[in-house]
């Protein structure tokens, strides 16, 4: 008991930092404004997250674990402040996109996280209980989705007006605080203090680096330069590609899972046109697509029970059928939501250092 209690601590603690670290990261895609509103805002379009999985989970599963709640609320917290990054990149309100998220959490975040850390005391949509260590599907290939269908909605009024300013050392040290933090949080995930905590810390570098590598040698080969937000771009795509399965990975097959994650995510992210563009793509391809790829090959390369190793389908095809329907719920629920809200009230953007306000 007291090293379960432990391992939800250190779950917890890195959770609240990895939260903070975002904020800050993930903060030039946002207009113009001062760093406290942009704190302040990002907390609350957090809140949602929490308050909804403290609330409903117990209703929904009996059998969710005490010493689980913090880290799951935190957990929800982060696909909250996540998946309204694109709407507040839009110009939305702030009153807007705390709906938008509200909504999402109680539709989207707490049946696919029920589902991923109770699978069975939960009833399972299409019969499926997917392989999800550190809650892949909803922290990432959910919010990915639930980014691209308000990306959609949105595509004629993303790139409008100034933007955050980050300074390089902040970036920098945010990126680090990132990295050791989202680790930090899939050794808590364990909710144990055992031996595997050792391969998920080293599953975890290993698979972030392999992610640096295929961005930075994808974005090489195309466009013959690379930047340090290759190397974030990369580092972040192969944190999300192994947290499904860090403790089910060998240190070769994480490599090889964070390698595949950044070189695609770079492929549909990299493009000529606007940089605010190219962050909102880098946004939805680095969760959505590194999300599923990393979900997907724990059918292929899980330890002991992947296609390499057992020669069955079954895992990977219950693996990829889990993708399929997260991505396409959180999708239907966001586009719907927020085409909703979309029509209600009014925008405010930035635009040449003005505030202007659209019907």
């Amino acid at each position: 008991m007291a090293e379960e209690f432990a391992a939800a601590t250190i779950g917890a603690i890195a959770l609240a930092v990895l939260l903070t670290a975002l904020i800050v990261l993930y903060a030039r895609i946002l207009p113009a404004a001062s760093w406290v509103r942009v704190i302040a805002e990002s907390f609350a379009c957090a809140a949602p997250g929490v308050l909804a999985w403290l609330v409903l989970s117990p209703i929904m599963s009996s059998g969710v674990r005490g010493v689980m709640m913090p880290s799951l609320a935190l957990l929800g917290g982060i696909s909250c402040y996540l998946v309204t990054l694109v709407a507040r990149s839009a110009g939305a309100s702030f009153v807007r996109s705390l709906i938008f998220g509200s909504i999402w959490a109680v539709a989207v975040f707490i049946p696919t996280a029920v589902r991923t850390f109770e699978p069975f005391d939960a009833t399972a949509p299409l019969g499926l209980s997917p392989i999800d260590h550190g809650g892949a599907l909803v922290m990432s290939v959910a919010v990915g989705s639930g980014m691209f269908a308000v990306l959609v909605v949105e595509r004629k009024s993303l790139i409008r007006g100034a933007r955050m300013f980050v300074p390089v050392p902040a970036g920098i040290v945010a990126l680090a605080v990132v990295v050791v933090s989202w680790i930090g949080w899939l050794v808590g995930a364990e909710f144990a203090i055992d031996d595997v905590a050792g391969l998920i810390v080293v599953n975890g570098a290993v698979s972030a680096i392999a992610g640096a590598v295929g961005w930075s040698a994808v974005q090489l080969i195309t466009h013959g330069a690379i930047s340090l937000r290759s190397l974030a771009g990369g580092l972040v795509s192969g944190l999300i590609a192994v947290t499904a399965g860090a403790p089910l990975f060998t240190p070769v097959s994480a490599a090889v899972a964070g390698l595949i994650a950044g070189a695609v995510a770079c492929v549909f992210t990299v493009r000529r046109g606007s940089p605010l563009g190219n962050q909102l793509r880098f946004l939805v391809n680095t969760h959505l697509l590194g999300g599923s790829i990393g979900v997907v090959s724990l059918g292929v390369l899980a330890t002991g029970s992947g296609f390499l190793f057992t020669g069955q389908t079954a895992i990977f095809e219950e693996q990829l059928l889990s993708v399929v329907a997260t991505a396409s719920w959180s999708f239907v629920i966001s586009s719907g939501c927020w085409w909703v809200l979309s029509k209600i009230g009014r925008r405010v953007r930035v635009d040449s250092g003005r505030v202007l306000v659209e019907k």
